[in-house]
């Protein structure tokens, strides 16, 4: 039985009210009491011959207070941060002092002052419960009846002027007040019910809403998330190898490691001259017809693009996916192979363009290093740097035109799955020792 009226009077969700619509309402509940304390105190005027004006002397003098309590809390509160849980003394005042006001007529002045009053009550208890709460709301109600049944008792007791300022009835009869309260309290009652049924409805379905606006919220931000990492990862690497990551939970490129990686560096012939030749159309034209070759090239053989520096492309093989020592060497060779050839099928067209001559030097290097994410607080970049990356840099330039530089641990590591010979021992700029270096071949020639 509690639980069925409880679900009556309590939503059993949350009843935020916004600071703005707060404003609103106080301000209106403001204006709307300078008005009727107006109105209480013009009719002192429009009584008449008939009127006794002691009689409303007392009813004013017993009423104003009412509305003063009311008016002194609700311009303290619209002074106030408009936060409600700050606002409940306040609003307990004003909730008080108006409840009064609406019952005090009745008692004294009598007549179509019993239905101001009635009208007035019940329009304060629905508005309280709708905008307020059920905890306000009940605070109304309650105030309501208490000072209904407090103002009857003081009546029946000759507490009151026993006239009314009005040439009309006054209910003294003790069996007339407790009908007159017990019906004005079921009236107000049902009404706080009624207002507690659509305000449970609204508050229930805008809690809804807004639990499905929060979670739509997390979903599209995951979802912006998932685009931005996919965004980062198809600049660097093979469709099918993001989509395997992105089907992983964890990102492979949020995480700093060490770990052996291939590294190759593919750069143009005589690139410098180009560049002061060509015009810049021609140049951005002829740059990016290779790099589109190379990077499907570098895609088809499971390598990540690094970036791009001038005319040369950086692939890594081992990060964010790591195959293996071995396959990843293997992998690089192939690239390395297929990059040549691919240059061959390319040299046509882009002469034609001005690129003469086209060739293409290629280091490959393997070994231990530091894969992360590095950069800038607003600008950052998943790269790879280490031993590797500075070997295969300086063994490219050494490598002749159209051929394939190798470091010793790549050689080991692809342990006759293609053709090499010795290049010799090698001086590599920031290293202590000559480093031995071998030619790939087939080359292209």
């Amino acid at each position: 039985m509690w639980g069925r009226l409880r679900a009556l009077i309590d939503p059993g969700v949350p009843e935020p009210v916004e600071p703005h619509a707060l404003r609103r309402f106080l301000g209106f509940v403001l204006v709307l009491d300078l008005l009727l304390v107006a109105s209480n105190i013009a009719n002192r005027w429009a009584l008449g011959p008939e009127g006794d004006l002691d009689v409303y002397d007392v009813f004013l003098a017993i009423n104003l207070p009412g509305h003063a309590v009311a008016l002194t809390a609700l311009v303290t509160a619209l002074r106030s941060p408009m936060r409600i849980d700050e606002l409940r003394l306040h609003m307990t005042a004003v909730i008080a002092g108006l409840a009064w006001t609406a019952t005090v007529g009745t008692w004294l002045v009598g007549g179509m002052a019993v239905m101001v009053n009635f009208g007035f009550a019940t329009v304060m208890i629905g508005a309280v419960r709708l905008f307020f709460g059920w905890r306000l709301g009940l605070q109304a109600l309650g105030a309501v009846i208490a000072w209904d049944i407090v103002l009857a008792t003081l009546r029946i007791a000759g507490a009151l002027p026993e006239t009314s300022p009005l040439p009309d009835y006054v209910l003294d009869d003790g069996g007339r007040a407790a009908i007159l309260v017990a019906l004005r309290g079921l009236a107000e009652v049902t009404v706080f019910v009624l207002a507690g049924y659509a305000a449970n409805r609204y508050r229930v379905s805008e809690h809804q809403l807004r639990s499905l606006n929060t979670n739509l919220e997390e979903r599209v931000r995951d979802q912006v998330t998932a685009l931005e990492r996919a965004g980062r990862l198809r600049r660097y690497m093979a469709p099918q190898l993001v989509d395997e990551l992105l089907a992983a939970e964890a990102d492979p490129v949020a995480h700093r490691d060490r770990r052996p990686v291939s590294v190759l560096f593919a750069d143009l012939r005589g690139f410098t001259p180009l560049v002061e030749r060509l015009e810049p159309d021609v140049l951005a034209t002829a740059l990016n017809r290779w790099f589109d070759e190379v990077s499907q090239v570098a895609f088809a053989h499971g390598g990540t693009i690094d970036k791009f520096i001038g005319d040369a492309i950086m692939v890594v093989f081992g990060a964010p996916r790591a195959t293996g020592e071995g396959d990843q060497a293997r992998r690089a060779v192939a690239l390395a192979l297929a990059i040549q050839a691919r240059a061959a099928d390319l040299r046509p067209e882009l002469v034609r363009l001005g690129i003469d001559p086209f060739e293409v030097r290629v280091g490959v290097a393997s070994g231990v290093a530091t894969v992360g994410t590095f950069g800038a607080q607003h600008r950052a970049d998943y790269t790879v740097v280490g031993l590797p990356v500075n070997r295969a840099a300086r063994l490219e330039p050494l490598a002749p035109p159209g051929r394939i530089l190798i470091d010793a641990r790549t050689h080991e590591l692809v342990d006759g799955a293609a053709a090499v010979e010795p290049f010799g021992e090698v001086a590599l700029k920031g290293f202590a020792r000559p480093e031995a270096a071998y030619l790939l071949t087939p080359a292209t020639p």
